[in-house]
């Protein structure tokens, strides 16, 4: 879904369609595209540079699971180790984005 957006909106952006677009929704994957367009104040205008940063991170090397864990003890203790707060999936979310989308 992340690669199926930037897809669509390079082609968009070829077309001369891009400026059209007024808002931008997403879900699951789409919205880890969103993302990293959203680091670049100016997206639109600059989209091949997105692009190639997206396909830079996505070819990079993966976040070691070191990094991963600290990352999610970080967030179990921000939710006052809360089971409520914490869970399975969230486990399942950063092992799916440290080794596919490497962040």
């Amino acid at each position: 879904a992340m690669v199926a957006l930037l897809g669509s909106l390079v082609e968009l952006d070829k077309a001369g369609l891009l400026d059209c677009i007024l808002y931008l929704s997403g879900v699951s994957g789409s919205t880890w595209c969103m993302a990293s367009l959203y680091q670049e104040p100016d997206w639109s205008t600059k989209l091949e540079t997105v692009k190639n940063k997206i396909i830079e991170r996505l070819n990079g090397p993966g976040v070691s699971w070191g990094d991963t864990y600290k990352k999610l003890k970080k967030y179990w203790e921000s939710t006052g180790r809360n089971e409520k707060d914490f869970s399975m999936t969230h486990i399942w979310a950063a092992m799916a984005i440290t080794t596919y989308v490497k962040e």
